[in-house]
């Protein structure tokens, strides 16, 4: 089983959530998802200024944590918020990200 480590991505967004921008957390990676979910409520803090704020905890392969990393991000259809983790030489975890919606999808580094 692959040692993972949990990391916060949250964006800001319109009430329709057609335009989203990211909005910037303190870069930390938890052991845990619980222990990344109990920091999750102070990150959408961060967001108030925001209509909608949409974050979650990510997985990222605890052998990434000292690499260049970036989230991929995309809201889907069902306004659900999908999140790739690229890696070195461009590897990605998680949701592979297809959408291509202005506004509704987006690439930042994770640290």
């Amino acid at each position: 089983m692959e040692n993972l480590v949990f990391a916060i991505l949250m964006l800001g967004c319109d009430h329709a959530l057609d335009e989203c921008a990211y909005v910037p957390t303190p870069v930390e990676f938890y052991m845990s998802r619980d222990e990344c979910e109990e920091i999750l409520p102070l990150a959408f803090h961060e967001a108030e200024s925001y209509p909608v704020a949409l974050g979650d905890c990510i997985a990222v392969p605890g052998e990434w944590t000292e690499k260049d990393l970036a989230f991929e991000w995309s809201i889907d259809s069902d306004q659900r918020l999908k999140i790739g983790v690229v890696g070195p030489e461009n590897a990605v975890f998680g949701d592979v990200i297809d959408t291509e919606l202005a506004g509704k999808s987006g690439r930042v580094p994770a640290g």
